[in-house]
């Protein structure tokens, strides 16, 4: 997606605003940056499960020493 933007001023001549300055495109990329990756992706859901594994594993663990 591509925005039309002015590297002045936008004022307004009635119902259609005016550029005092020059008018570009810019790309939607340009302004934010691209969400996550498939490595970023993978990378989060993976020390998200490790994260699991280890706080389930120290519950569990807690609990049976408390027998």
């Amino acid at each position: 997606m591509n925005f039309i933007v002015c590297d002045g001023v936008w004022e307004s001549a009635g119902q259609t605003p005016v550029c005092v300055g020059t008018l570009s495109t810019m790309a939607l990329s340009e302004i934010s940056p691209s969400g996550l990756t498939a490595e970023d992706h993978a990378q989060l859901r993976d020390n998200a499960l490790i994260l699991f594994a280890i706080v389930f594993g120290a519950l569990v663990l807690k609990k049976a020493l408390k027998l």
